[in-house]
């Protein structure tokens, strides 16, 4: 334990009480060898003394048969207020934070796909657990993944909790709901939501944008009556498509997290 600036500058109170903290009971005339010793300090006997003497009047040493060590009573108070400032000092940095927003850009939609699943995994490796909600203004179309990628999706779904809210409630949307469904995601249709698309990963917020075009054709891809109409070719031809270029936002903050959930 070094203890620095508590007595005024006064080096040589600050070595005995150093001292004292790694080894205990010590005589005065073993303080004083100890101190030129191992500081190199230019002092008297007579004023390790009388250093000796201070700190045993104000209570920082006690002084028994065999020598000085260090009052229980005010190391523990030294202790004590040591941690209050750790705490105080982390709390001033925590809400000092600057919060961090990063952008990434994808050619394809595809592309953000695979990076979304590669995110959701490096989250469950280091928290040990992942709550997503999702907002969509279509329901996910669930089979543009690829058999190795729903495979690593099932892997880490015993560690995911998944809500997906959906704002446009429509037959093929229903049909993607259930699909959903069956592999333990909880989906909710709520127009109420807003028409952009945003991600809770744990205390991680991201925003995905995509041009106005490849929102068109989303829309219509899913105004259909019978799911059975619905075109998987095109869609998945669409979503590898440039025109589907798709940039997302990514800011990790807790307390806004918590509140936009």
């Amino acid at each position: 334990m070094t203890i620095e600036s508590l007595f005024g500058g006064n080096s040589t109170k600050e070595k005995i009480i150093e001292l004292l903290s790694k080894n205990w009971p010590l005589s005065a005339k073993k303080i004083y060898n100890q101190l030129q010793k191992e500081y190199h300090i230019s002092i008297t006997y007579q004023a390790t003394h009388k250093a000796l003497k201070e700190l045993f009047e104000s209570k920082v040493l006690e002084k028994r048969k065999e020598g000085y060590l260090l009052n229980k009573e005010w190391a523990e108070k030294l202790e004590s207020f040591s941690e209050k400032i750790k705490d105080e000092l982390e709390q001033e940095n925590e809400n000092k934070e600057i919060k961090t927003v990063q952008k990434f850009t994808f050619n394809n939609h595809i592309e953000f796909l695979k990076f979304q699943l590669g995110f959701m995994e490096e989250i469950v490796k280091k928290d040990k657990k992942l709550d997503m909600i999702f907002h969509y203004r279509q329901a996910p179309y669930p089979h543009v993944l690829s058999n190795e990628q729903i495979g690593r999706m099932k892997k880490i779904m015993p560690k995911v909790k998944w809500t997906i809210i959906v704002k446009k409630d429509n037959p093929m949307g229903r049909w993607c709901a259930k699909q959903w469904r069956q592999m333990g995601v909880n989906v909710i249709f709520d127009s109420n939501i807003s028409e952009d698309r945003m991600m809770f990963l744990n205390d991680y917020i991201l925003n995905v944008y995509t041009s106005k075009t490849s929102l068109k054709a989303w829309d219509d891809s899913y105004d259909i009556k019978d799911v059975n109409d619905f075109n998987v070719n095109s869609t998945i031809e669409d979503i590898s498509d440039p025109k589907f270029k798709t940039i997302v936002t990514i800011m990790k903050d807790k307390e806004l997290a918590d509140m936009l959930r």
